[in-house]
C-alpha cells in the first residue's frame, strides 16, 4: 500500500448563507478595515490516506469527501493537493 497526502477545502455552495461569513465581513466594514471585503467562510482537511495506487487512493479520497467531510447539500469541495509521501 501506498501513502497519499491530501489537501482539501470545503465551501459552501453559491446561494447557500454564511451567517458566518456576513459577522466577519460586517465587522470589517464597522472597524473600517475593509469596506468590500466579501468574507466566504470555510473548511480545511489535510489527510494522509493509503491505496493500491495514486487511482485507488483518489477513489477512496472522494468518498471521504463527499460522505464525512462536506454536506453535498450545502457545500462543494476542492482538493488542493494530493501527493505520494
Amino acid at each position: 500500500m501506498k501513502k497519499y497526502k491530501a489537501d482539501i477545502i470545503v465551501s459552501l455552495k453559491n446561494g447557500v448563507r454564511d451567517p458566518q461569513g456576513a459577522a466577519v465581513d460586517t465587522v470589517l466594514k464597522r472597524t473600517g478595515m475593509e469596506e468590500d471585503a466579501t468574507v466566504q467562510t470555510g473548511k480545511f482537511f489535510t489527510l494522509s490516506i493509503t491505496g493500491e495506487d495514486e487511482t485507488s487512493a483518489k477513489s477512496k479520497l472522494n468518498v471521504i469527501c463527499e460522505e464525512v467531510l462536506s454536506n453535498p447539500v450545502l457545500e462543494t469541495y476542492k482538493i488542493e493537493r494530493f501527493s505520494e509521501v
